[in-house]
């Protein structure tokens, strides 16, 4: 198949969604498909470039940051993408377009199906779909575009969810669409590989896009309120709510154990260094979709402890590993409990093989060549 992918972001930009949706391009391409990536552009990357046989568009944009795109530079990437496909499409044909995010992004699969004829599926991601991200900002949007939404959704060939908590969603919000529950895929072989007990030391690791919902205060406050004896914690990421937590940790008298080390490329040699090291994971986020950090850690062998949300439920049952998520308290209580032990003793019984890239990608690839096939 000739895939077209469309993507406001795909890394070096973007949160968990955008390697997620890389390494779906790069493992469709592996099965031997010709993918396309229009994205967006950015400082210093390449206008045009390949990537284990995927082809790379970037185009330019509005984008302040690495981490974060505002609603108005989304709005410059649907410009950039009608500018682009009026000329690319005068030497290129596609099959099939697989879009990420139902909102901005799926605007722009809409119109080049309506001008050029290309059938597309959507994969969403979470903050695109209504009733999932709870900003006020995020309502208010979502009502606004609720006709545009449904038209996208009503539009397409189909739209994956890869948790069962956003198809739920989408089903509340618009009960007419072809809905399919695919989960996110992961390198298995690459994190389990580094997951040596003998290799952890007394790290507790947090990580991710630095939003307000993601609730890492939560978590630092909870570290605040045990004896750390020894133990130190690394924060990956970066994101517009950095600055209140930094302010935050020093505030605590938390300067000397807790350490921000900024944006580290996921799948890095840097990212698997500290998840080689790291003991426990932590996320008090108040919402997720399908958390890929929570699958990477867990292969990684690290003692997960977890905000009580759907999003985390879906991938282990067992109470031990969670807590309300604004709970301090309860927080403290179970990490408190952990850190009493050494790290050589910690491990996660949480079975990431049914989410290992093999099996995922072929459930995509099923999904696609159905609408190609029905094209023909």
């Amino acid at each position: 198949m000739r895939i077209l992918v469309l993507n406001y972001e795909y890394p070096p930009l973007g949160g968990g969604a955008a390697p997620v949706s890389r390494d779906i391009s790069i493992q469709l391409a592996k099965r031997g498909h010709d993918v396309t990536i229009v994205t967006m552009g950015f400082h210093g990357l390449l206008a045009y470039e390949e990537e284990q046989g995927v082809k790379i568009y970037r185009l330019k944009c509005l984008r302040g940051k690495k981490s974060s795109c505002m609603p108005w530079e989304q709005y410059s990437y649907l410009l950039a993408v009608r500018h682009f496909m009026k000329s690319h499409m005068k030497s290129h044909t596609y099959d099939v377009c697989h879009t990420h995010f139902v909102i901005p992004t799926g605007e722009a699969a809409k119109w080049v199906k309506d001008k050029y004829g290309i059938p597309y599926v959507i994969t969403a991601h979470g903050s695109d779909v209504e009733g999932y991200n709870s900003k006020k900002y995020m309502k208010i949007m979502h009502r606004f575009l609720r006709p545009s939404w449904r038209k996208i959704v009503k539009e397409s060939e189909g739209v994956i969810a890869p948790s069962n908590y956003l198809l739920s969603l989408m089903k509340k919000e618009y009960d007419g669409g072809n809905y399919i529950q695919i989960p996110n895929g992961l390198h298995v072989k690459k994190y389990s590989e580094i997951a040596d007990r003998n290799k952890k030391e007394k790290r507790i690791l947090l990580m991710g896009r630095m939003q307000k919902y993601k609730n890492m205060q939560t978590a630092i406050r909870a570290v605040a309120a045990v004896d750390r004896s020894g133990w130190m914690v690394d924060i990956l990421g970066d994101g517009p709510y950095r600055g209140e937590l930094e302010q935050l940790v020093a505030e605590l008298g938390l300067a000397d154990c807790v350490r921000f080390h900024g944006w580290i490329d996921n799948n890095s040699k840097e990212q698997l260094a500290y998840l080689q090291k790291a003991s426990v994971y932590i996320t008090a986020s108040h919402f997720e979709n399908c958390p890929m950090a929570v699958l990477e850690t867990a292969a990684a062998g690290c003692y997960p402890l977890l905000s009580d949300i759907p999003g985390h439920r879906q991938l282990i049952g067992d109470d031990q590993y969670y807590f309300a998520p604004d709970d301090v308290q309860g927080l403290a209580d179970k990490l408190g409990k952990v850190m009493e032990k050494d790290p050589a003793e910690l491990d996660c019984v949480m079975d990431v093989s049914r989410y290992d890239w093999e099996q995922i990608i072929r459930r995509y690839e099923d999904v696609l060549q159905k609408v190609d096939e029905r094209d023909l």
